[in-house]
């Protein structure tokens, strides 16, 4: 090939790169997909984020519910406690709530001698006597509804909800 030919197709190269620079026909597509990835995470954590948070308001209400009957003792056994929590909950958000459903009822003459866990909790039950101090807590390992967010929120959310209260003198 002479110089001649080598110049005219460098030529049309620079001619070719020149209307790829211009051409705009898929500057949306590619837009979208930086855009639209990072829009598509957003949301899904939203809806991840906003389950927590329902599940845990849901146990809160249940757990206060259920410590009323130990308030009044009305829940003297285990099976009482977690079967008036369950019942409150229902399984759509706590599927086979009485075996995954954590408790942890204890009883003391102060508050100050009551210690509240901040993992997993032990499913022990104490009802306590008339007019002594009470904790109760429930915790539920809650996994991630969307897999791909275990990566920023990790596989499960250990959600715990807890009541300091007081019997009636019965």
């Amino acid at each position: 090939m002479n110089d001649h030919g080598t110049k005219r197709g460098f030529a049309r190269l620079i001619r070719r790169l020149g209307l790829l620079a211009h051409a705009t026909r898929a500057a949306a597509a590619v837009e979208f997909a930086i855009v639209g990835s990072i829009f598509l995470l957003l949301v899904c954590m939203t809806l991840e984020l906003g389950l927590v948070l329902f599940t845990q308001s849901v146990m809160d209400n249940a757990l206060r519910g259920a410590a009323r009957l130990i308030r009044t003792d009305q829940a003297n056994s285990s099976r009482t406690f977690v079967s008036a929590v369950c019942n409150e909950v229902g399984t759509v958000l706590i599927p086979s709530c009485s075996t995954n459903l954590q408790y942890y009822v204890a009883s003391a003459s102060g508050f100050s001698s009551l210690t509240a866990k901040t993992s997993t909790l032990p499913n022990t039950y104490t009802a306590g006597s008339s007019a002594s101090d009470m904790l109760a807590q429930i915790a539920y390992k809650r996994p991630a509804l969307i897999p791909w967010t275990t990566q920023f929120l990790g596989n499960t959310d250990l959600l715990i909800a807890t009541v300091a209260f007081q019997n009636e003198p019965y």
